[in-house]
């Protein structure tokens, strides 16, 4: 996949809703209560991110899927409906800025269980390789028959279970002809993914794809992306993929007070200023592309600020 570096990703989709429409999103399957009761919300928020300088539309489909949308009370046909009306609004805005990528959003299989385990990749001893396979092969058959979708990103991926399950099904599912795949982990440390696996390891699995075209971090707490960086770099010898970083606002969960904790999160201009020096870092010491972004508790202003520190 070519494209100029860096390349901005957008931010926080649901932060983003949360804070310009003043929607509850907590406790429910936000993507469908949007999806289906307010896509004009999700096409402006697009719409906000592309203004504020970023280059890709992700689509509402994170944690989009049939089982998750009948377990919300909507039939199949539904489902595949608004599925594939994630890709549809992303595209929309895309065309009406006039410029800009679309990348499908295919978060992990976490995301649809609402138990934390997208932030921890416990899934369960019950949850095999073939089940996420499934899992995820059920998804993009059905996202992929809208057109304008300029590539793949697994994003969130929290365990080495589903960084294999990724593996087997980019390199069995030629049917699908799949875009340019790239792959961003979940991380709880310096030096780990969200299940206790070493980066590295994570990254071994996917090392030998050449369809998969990226490889990076994201919903992960900024005082970690240096040492991940540091990972990414050492571990791609042949510098052929390129880096995502896209991390959070910074904010950690108070597990007795039951809420986030403000004083850690990392202001608008630090959180751009931190971005623009790791991507020059990228730029010094291997001449990778990199893309940057926003994850969870990030917006616009977050994206303007990545763009104004380039």
């Amino acid at each position: 996949m070519t494209f100029d570096s860096p390349l901005i990703l957008d931010g926080g989709l649901a932060t983003e809703l949360e804070r310009s429409f003043k929607k509850d999103l907590s406790g429910q399957l936000w993507s469908a209560h949007c999806l289906d009761q307010d896509p004009d919300a999700i096409r402006t928020v697009h719409k906000l991110y592309f203004e504020a300088g970023a280059n890709v539309a992700t689509t509402a489909s994170y944690q989009a899927s049939v089982q998750g949308f009948l377990d919300a009370g909507y039939s199949r046909d539904e489902a595949v409906k608004l599925m594939r009306r994630s890709v549809q609004l992303a595209r929309e805005a895309r065309d009406a800025h006039g410029k800009g990528l679309v990348a499908l959003s295919m978060g992990c299989y976490g995301a649809i269980l609402a138990n934390g385990a997208e932030y921890t990749g416990n899934y369960g001893d019950h949850i095999t390789i073939d089940d996420l396979v499934q899992f995820h092969r059920e998804r993009l058959t059905i996202c992929l028959q809208e057109p304008g979708i300029d590539f793949l990103l697994f994003e969130t991926i929290p365990s080495y279970l589903e960084a294999q399950a990724i593996r087997q099904l980019i390199q069995g599912e030629k049917e699908l002809r799949l875009p340019p795949v790239a792959v961003s982990f979940s991380c709880r440390s310096n030096n780990q993914v969200s299940d206790g696996t070493p980066l590295y390891k994570s990254l071994d699995i996917l090392a030998d794809i050449d369809h998969i075209f990226g490889v990076g971090v994201n919903c992960t707490k900024p005082k970690y992306i240096a040492s991940l960086l540091e990972i990414l770099l050492q571990h791609d010898k042949s510098k052929n993929k390129s880096i995502l970083l896209y991390p959070d606002g910074g904010e950690e969960w108070d597990a007795i007070a039951r809420s986030w904790n403000s004083r850690t999160k990392v202001s608008t201009s630090v959180f751009g200023e931190s971005m623009a020096g790791w991507a020059k870092e990228v730029a010094n010491k291997t001449g990778q592309k990199v893309i940057l972004g926003g994850c969870c508790g990030t917006g616009p202003k977050h994206i303007s600020c990545i763009q104004e520190a380039l």
